[in-house]
């Protein structure tokens, strides 16, 4: 990467930092546009006052581009990429960078030509660039720190109605923003909108339909999700239209980065989590970040139980359980067998199926490529939609934050190969489960049908998530269904189990039901072998970090013996 490019890739980070940290503090980070100023404020022009020096900190708009900078003249379109490397490269050259061309209006000034120049300038920490001046004469007196966002805010939501006629199309409809700017985006939003309405539908889409739609189809949904998950709350000085427009560019640089669409619930989510002002969240997201590195991942404190189902599954209206499955691939050969296993319940569920490779610092381009086709053959085959990533690094790292997106995690158990490949080890297996709420489907050596299902039940928070997904799968697939409990003391007893067959039979669901005593593991697995079950549903360990120290055994010998697929819950 040149030098140029990577100083553009620097300023683009910044800007959306940029933007988030001025939403938080209530700060816009918008530069003024001229034009609207000139017409609100009724600017008068004056004279020239010839070639200057000034400081960079006073620009604080643009004549024509204030959409594509940011108020530190960060760029804010990657469309620009090229011209601002251009500059860039220029000004590094003998001659630098030729004066640009400002109008001035009290203490601030307006560029009118070389906003890349500003841009790059403010880039190699530049305090002030040459520049020719016009000023211009305003009722006003206008500083850095004049506040005009009520001002401009009344002009452009005018325009808005004007342009979208919305006010009359949805009368009901309230769109308020606090930033300068936000309205032409909004006005973007629907062009777009209604650009691939119009493809979607192979038509011509009218403005009309196109705001109508935009509104009805795009905008309202992420409102009602706001209102839902009580987000405005965590963004007191905001309105609804503020967050709609950060939530729906925050998703966009998500899809960027993970490659993968994102629900717009969990978006919405994931922003509130990441930026919320609020003392509790700014208090949480510190507490995590010390334990992440204070806490060895054996101690790590564990997601709540019934997390995935409130952040997912509870706000899905399709009924289905696993939409989005997420299956690790090393390269080895058992590591197929995962992929294989997401396939048939993608089949089953009409879900996507998220294939991440585990890519070593060696790996060739070619295996990469090889594993890629033979993935989309299967797939292809199988009638199931895939997507394909491969990062290098610390892999229980990568697994986990890729989990949070989806419904289903596939891991082949470690320690099922020799060969070199296998990058799973049995310390990152556990971790993976420690720190997902999503539900881990554990591989053996070998695809089962997925036909008849043993579901371990001891009415333990992570047992309860476990009987949910045993009851979906009793009653949506159509599978026979097994329930077991142990007798432990005073934790499970007959009356345990009589409560999990009571609930599968008020969801219609008939399951055989076996009460035993002795060791959990053992009574598990030889069960299983006893009614030939493909498959074991269980709860993980939902229990303080010092508990799981012992109580993880059970688990550990399960996965360690069992031939067939473990799914465990949380």
């Amino acid at each position: 990467m040149t030098e140029a490019e990577h100083s553009f890739e620097h300023a683009r980070r910044q800007a959306f930092l940029e933007g988030v940290v001025g939403q938080l503090r209530g700060r816009t980070t918008s530069l003024l546009p001229f034009d609207q100023v000139k017409e609100q404020l009724g600017l008068q022009p004056a004279s020239d006052r010839g070639l200057q020096e000034i400081p960079l900190d006073s620009i604080v708009g643009s004549v024509g581009r204030y959409r594509e900078f940011t108020r530190s003249f960060l760029p804010r379109d990657d469309s620009i990429r090229e011209r601002w490397k251009r500059v860039y490269k220029a000004a590094q050259g003998l001659r630098g960078l030729p004066p640009i061309e400002l109008y001035q209006v009290g203490d601030v000034y307006f560029v009118k030509d070389g906003n890349h120049r500003v841009s790059v300038a403010r880039e190699l920490e530049a305090k002030t660039i040459e520049a020719y001046v016009r000023e211009f004469v305003s009722p006003v007196p206008l500083s850095t720190d004049t506040d005009l966002d009520g001002l401009i805010l009344k002009g452009e939501k005018a325009r808005f109605l004007q342009h979208t006629q919305l006010d009359e199309l949805r009368p009901e409809a309230q769109l308020e923003v606090t930033s300068p700017g936000y309205y032409e985006k909004l006005e973007e939003h629907i062009a777009v909108h209604g650009y691939f309405l119009g493809l979607d539908g192979q038509r011509d889409v009218s403005w009309e339909e196109a705001v109508t739609h935009w509104y009805d189809a795009v905008y309202m949904p992420m409102v009602t999700i706001i209102r839902q998950h009580g987000i405005l709350e965590d963004f007191t000085e905001r309105t609804e239209t503020d967050l709609y427009l950060w939530i729906m560019e925050h998703r966009h640089h998500l899809v960027r980065q993970l490659g993968q669409e994102i629900d717009l619930t969990d978006a919405a989510r994931h922003f509130a989590e990441e930026y919320s002002p609020r003392l509790e969240r700014v208090l949480e997201r510190a507490q995590q970040t010390v334990a992440r590195v204070l806490t060895p991942d054996q101690l790590e404190a564990a997601p709540p139980p019934g997390q995935w189902r409130e952040e997912r599954v509870q706000t899905r209206s399709d009924g289905r359980l696993f939409a989005d499955i997420l299956v690790v691939l090393e390269g080895t050969s058992s590591s197929w067998c995962a992929i294989e296993q997401a396939i048939s319940v993608a089949q089953r569920e009409s879900a996507r199926v998220y294939c991440l490779y585990l890519a070593g610092p060696d790996t060739d381009k070619h295996v990469v490529d090889s594993l890629h086709n033979d993935l989309a053959q299967r797939c292809g085959a199988a009638g199931v939609s895939f997507d394909f990533f491969t990062e290098p690094g610390e892999p229980a790292h990568l697994i986990s934050q890729r989990a949070r997106w989806v419904d289903l995690l596939v891991l082949t158990k470690p320690g099922l190969s020799t060969e070199p490949a296998e990058r799973l080890s049995q310390s990152t297996f556990h971790a993976v489960i420690q720190r997902t709420s999503r539900p881990v489907l554990a591989m053996g050596r070998e695809c089962q049908p997925l036909n008849k299902a043993l579901l371990a039940y001891d009415a333990s928070p992570t047992a309860e998530e476990a009987l949910f997904v045993a009851t979906y799968m009793g009653k949506q697939w159509g599978i026979p269904l097994t329930v077991l409990t142990v007798q432990e003391a005073h934790r499970t007893s007959q009356q345990t189990l009589d409560s999990a067959i009571h609930h599968l039979q008020q969801q219609g669901v008939e399951a055989d039901a076996v009460f035993r005593k002795g060791g959990v593991a053992r009574s598990i697995l030889q069960l299983a072998e006893q009614v030939g079950s493909d498959l074991l549903v269980m709860g993980g360990a939902g229990y303080s970090p010092f508990m799981r120290l012992f109580l993880r055994s059970t688990l550990d010998h399960v996965l360690r013996k069992a031939e067939f697929p473990v799914l465990i819950c949380r």
